[in-house]
């Protein structure tokens, strides 16, 4: 069975990136960062994914990284982009590497080539390519599921790798980029991505600024990747501050953890009234709470009141109805017009 794809809008996606760059055999601890460009203005070796499932359109993480619930049984294939900004010709070694989410660390990968159950049934293709200075060149990563696959969430990267020039002492280095890759193994749609925002702690940063850090409990099936929005409102002589925004680590179904938004060091202490929003994927959660922050570490946490983010399948609905009333009212409106003539 294949699934139906669309082409990706974002050309220029970097934030797609898991730009990494590490001494041979010592890997970084998370599997996203953006690329730093080098004293020339190149920023290396790029990789971005190409396509996506058309019933994930409304999923952001969809256009980045690779998501997607697949039934036992279902085999897909993804393209995607490697691009050579080195500046020199390169040769780049194509792969997949286990990856978890962990409580503390979010989205980890492995070193290297490191199995997991998800990369024993992913191949990527080709292994290894040579791509010209300033060119790119089209890989396709393809995941049959196998038919007794239990259902559960399982995590990978598919890694662009190039191995650098020995250095002193014949030390190599190794930089590799990478397409986060998030499946689910499940009838239908899947298990539901869904999270509650449960707390709101203020608190200073090493250099004394100011940071807002929101509580998110996943409580649906999907690992998530939560962004947040915080606006201050009703600070000291009824003042307010523009909203600010920050992203977290990822956290697994049935874990807790936290986004962090550091804030401009020229606010006042407070009090202040906290509003947030924190959004993963498709859907988004919003909260309000009192903070007051500390001269130093860490202050009180507040419990959020809560309301639910409004989500498509929401606006679809009201857009029926709205649909549906519409038309009742043009249809008994005609019946009238017709009974008076």
């Amino acid at each position: 069975m294949r699934d139906r794809l669309r082409q990706s809008p974002l050309r220029s996606a970097l934030a797609a990136l898991a730009a990494v760059g590490f001494a041979l055999g010592l890997a970084g601890p998370t599997a996203v960062a953006q690329p730093t460009p080098s004293p020339d203005g190149s920023t290396g070796i790029g990789i971005r994914l190409l396509e996506a499932p058309v019933a994930l359109e409304g999923d952001p993480r969809a256009l980045s990284y690779i998501v997607d619930n697949l039934a036992p049984g279902t085999v897909i294939d993804r393209r995607f982009e490697v691009i050579n900004d080195t500046g020199a010709d390169a040769s780049v070694r194509l792969y997949a590497g286990a990856a978890e989410i962990t409580q503390d660390g979010g989205f980890t990968f492995a070193d290297g080539a490191s199995p997991n159950e998800l990369t024993s049934w992913m191949t990527v293709t080709p292994s290894e390519v040579t791509v010209p200075a300033g060119a790119s060149t089209e890989g396709l990563v393809t995941i049959a599921v196998p038919a007794d696959a239990t259902e559960t969430e399982r995590y990978a990267v598919v890694w662009a790798e190039v191995n650098g020039a020995a250095g002193p002492g014949g030390m190599s280095t190794v930089s590799r980029v990478g397409i986060r890759t998030y499946l689910s193994v499940g009838a239908g749609n899947g298990p539901p991505e869904d999270f509650s925002v449960t707390t709101v702690t203020p608190g200073r940063s090493e250099t004394g600024a100011p940071v807002v850090t929101v509580g998110v409990d996943n409580t649906g099936g999907r690992a998530l990747d939560p962004s947040a929005t915080v606006t201050l409102t009703r600070g000291p002589g009824g003042i307010s501050a523009a909203p600010v925004t920050g992203s977290g680590a990822s956290i697994a179904p049935g874990s807790s953890g936290s986004v962090t938004i550091e804030l401009d060091p020229a606010l006042p202490a407070g009090p202040w009234t906290a509003d947030v929003t924190v959004t993963s994927g498709r859907v988004s959660r919003d909260g309000s709470g009192q903070v007051t922050f500390p001269d130093a570490g860490t202050g009180d946490s507040s419990a959020l009141a809560t309301s639910s983010g409004s989500t498509p399948w929401v606006w679809i609905v009201v857009a029926i109805a709205v649909i549906v009333v519409v038309a009742a009212a043009l249809l008994a409106f005609r019946r009238r017009a017709k009974d008076a003539t």
